[in-house]
């Protein structure tokens, strides 16, 4: 396979969509097996080769998320809505923080923002889910 140019657009050095994919799945595999410094590294050497990919910073968000560390993983999915403003998966991965964080209001507006930006998009299923979620009242109830 000869590919001359970049297929991640904005990567640091030519990167092609297959290897791109396989880092960002061995951050998740660390992420999935508890490995968090592990996933750690390997999102932020991704978001080191794709400094304008919002993929990389949501996989951080996931690794600061899975250790309980709400207002860490909303800084970075903050970076990620910064990178792809118009992407409902940010969003709905920051809503989803909020909701943890017990910051309820908030967290609706973020995830009705991802519903409304992408409708049939990932984010928007993402959001969907955690509202019916929150209603149903498996998630924390707000902290006082």
């Amino acid at each position: 396979m000869s590919e001359t140019a970049s297929e991640i657009a904005n990567s640091l050095v030519p990167l092609a969509r297959q290897p791109a994919m396989v880092l960002l799945e061995s951050g998740y595999l660390w992420l999935d097996m508890g490995h968090f410094d592990k996933a750690r590294e390997v999102f932020v050497g991704a978001a080191a080769l794709m400094p304008k990919s919002e993929v990389p910073q949501i996989g951080i968000g996931a690794v600061e998320f899975a250790q309980g560390h709400h207002d860490k993983a909303l800084q970075a999915y903050r970076v990620a809505q910064r990178l792809a403003p118009l992407s409902s998966l940010p969003r709905a991965h920051a809503g989803e923080a909020l909701l943890f964080m017990g910051k309820v209001p908030e967290a609706l507006k973020e995830l009705k923002a991802a519903m409304d930006l992408e409708p049939d998009g990932d984010g928007a299923k993402l959001a969907q889910a955690l509202i019916q979620a929150k209603e149903a009242g498996a998630l924390p109830p707000p902290k006082k």
